[in-house]
């Protein structure tokens, strides 16, 4: 790629894609990319309950034009649909899952707003979401993979869940 013809966002974005903290976690088996078409990145996140037994996918589209000075648009992802799936209902998941994947509106209107996190772009001034919680907002001195540790949290968080009612 000719990274000398991309915009700046898109310039700061492939440098931490290539960047050690996000490759690390490419290594580990944390997260993979699936697709990257400036602005878009779709990236299946792969979290694992505490004893490391269970492997739960999640995949999520982010769109990242205005990146850094703007967070990135989350959402869950269906790669093959090319959609967003449906929300997961209270049976299905932990509450901080089903919270996070929810569907809402932002700004009033009748757009869907992403996942539901003080780091997702229409999230964070939602009711005033970033600035009650500084701790999980972006900031433009984040790097992707802030949101992409968040995103393997709920990943595990699912695995978790989904473990523990297995050997229930």
């Amino acid at each position: 790629m000719a990274e000398s013809n991309l915009q700046p966002d898109a310039l700061t974005l492939v440098g931490q894609l290539n960047g050690v903290a996000f490759q690390a976690g490419v290594e580990e088996g944390r997260w993979s990319v699936l697709l990257y078409a400036f602005p878009e990145l779709v990236v299946q996140v792969i979290g694992r309950d505490f004893a490391g037994e269970l492997a739960v996918p999640m995949t999520f589209r982010l769109v990242c034009d205005g990146f850094p000075a703007q967070p990135p648009f989350v959402e869950a992802w269906d790669p093959v649909a090319g959609s967003r799936p449906a929300a997961p209902q209270a049976h299905e998941g932990p509450p901080g899952v089903v919270d996070a994947l929810k569907i809402w509106n932002r700004d009033n209107t009748v757009e869907y707003g992403g996942i539901y996190r003080a780091w997702q772009r229409h999230a964070a001034p939602h009711g005033e979401w970033a600035a009650k919680r500084p701790d999980e907002a972006w900031r433009r001195d984040r790097d992707i993979t802030f949101i992409m540790e968040k995103l393997y949290g709920l990943a595990s968080d699912q695995a978790a869940w989904l473990a523990v009612r297995a050997a229930a």
